[in-house]
């Protein structure tokens, strides 16, 4: 019969040494065949990449088997069952020098975790929670690390029979993917908007960068009524405005043009962008389920019947997909809600955008989804 021991501390596999932007802590090979389980806790200020490796031949380096976390800025703990006789601890830190760094690793026959009620559940918790959960209501305040929700809203009005199909957001014109990252010019009355003015004064920007990874810029306005952003990107998720004088809102409409097309617009009085457009990070997937839609004649008469369409543009493929069609006759029903339990499914770098088109003049669409983005594992 195995003999099994007690608790024992992996020293070859825990540090407190503070890790400069992208530097790796590889932790040493150790024999751990004595021992039911491997826990181990790490804390730190900046996001990583824990991975714990398992081998049979530590002599040759081979990796058997390799097991990755993301690590967030919070306390993770982690509880693995042994199944090869030997293991090893590596921490990848991110582009930012760390503060302080807290890694340790226990070898021994340790309990199922469990997860108390403040603790944030991320994607690879492997412990069993002990509160009641809503995984909505907790991804919304953020207590599932891994995952981001996003609520998408706009409308589109004035749509015509000869316009055929216009993207539902709050302007004129169609969105149109940009081709190559660019900074953004952005464009406002700066009589009532802008600095010294009692509209809006900046801007909250989030946005993809230069990688398609989701960033969030803040943007200054300036008194010329033309600036252009300190960053580039490849797409715009959402512009709010972080201040505004005495108006409390943007007077007049705020415009961020790619260079070459319109990107967002926040129009006079919302001070948040309307548009049904997503763009999906590249380190990460989402999965859309709700949507709400509703259509209805602005002025005169008639009935108009309304075609709604979903496409996606994949940036790895560079094709455009159609993946939503209905069609709303209002002499019968405005207004639909669509829960899909499935979902629709967006990979890395799409982006889901929603038209409409109309048989009638004077037309206006308003619409709503929701979605969870997934960082990748």
């Amino acid at each position: 019969m195995t003999q099994r021991y007690a608790n024992k501390r992996s020293v070859k596999n825990s540090s407190e040494s503070i890790l400069l932007a992208d530097e790796t802590f590889t932790g040493r090979w150790e024999d751990c065949s004595s021992y039911d389980t491997i826990s181990f806790a790490v804390k730190t200020d900046v996001t990583g990449i824990l991975r714990a490796q398992f081998t049979s031949k530590p002599e040759d380096d081979t990796i058997d088997s390799s097991l990755t976390y993301k690590i967030g800025t919070f306390n993770e703990v982690h509880r693995l069952t042994v199944t090869r006789q030997f293991f090893r601890l590596v921490y990848i830190n991110d582009s930012v020098d760390q503060t302080y760094m807290s890694l340790d690793c226990m070898m021994g026959s340790h309990p199922l975790l469990s997860a108390p009620m403040n603790l944030s559940l991320g994607l690879d918790a492997d412990a069993i929670a002990v509160r009641p959960t809503n995984f909505a209501d907790e991804v919304a305040v953020g207590r599932r690390p891994g995952i981001t929700p996003f609520t998408k809203f706009g409308y589109r009005e004035g749509l015509t029979a000869a316009g055929g199909e216009e993207t539902i957001w709050a302007t004129t014109g169609n969105f149109t993917p940009q081709p190559t990252t660019s900074t953004y010019t952005i464009t406002y009355n700066n009589t009532t908007d802008g600095l010294g003015t009692t509209g809006a004064l900046n801007l909250y920007i989030t946005y993809l960068d230069d990688n398609g990874i989701a960033t969030i810029g803040i943007h200054i306005l300036g008194n010329t009524g033309s600036d252009t952003t300190s960053f580039s990107g490849l797409g715009i998720n959402r512009a709010v405005v972080g201040s505004s004088g005495s108006a409390n809102m943007n007077v007049n409409a705020i415009t961020l043009i790619d260079g070459g097309t319109t990107q967002a617009v926040i129009t006079a009085g919302a001070s948040v962008t309307q548009q049904c457009i997503y763009h999906v990070a590249s380190d990460a997937k989402a999965i859309a389920k709700f949507i709400w839609i509703e259509a209805n004649k602005l002025s005169g008469g008639g009935s108009p019947r309304v075609l709604i369409k979903g496409y996606v543009y994949s940036r790895i493929s560079e094709t455009t997909y159609e993946i939503f069609r209905t069609t709303l006759d209002t002499s019968t029903t405005t207004m639909m809600s669509i829960n899909e339990p499935v979902g629709f499914a967006l990979g890395s770098s799409d982006i889901i955008y929603f038209v409409a088109d109309t048989d009638t003049n004077n037309t206006t669409v308003t619409m709503r989804f929701s979605l969870l983005e997934y960082d990748n594992e």
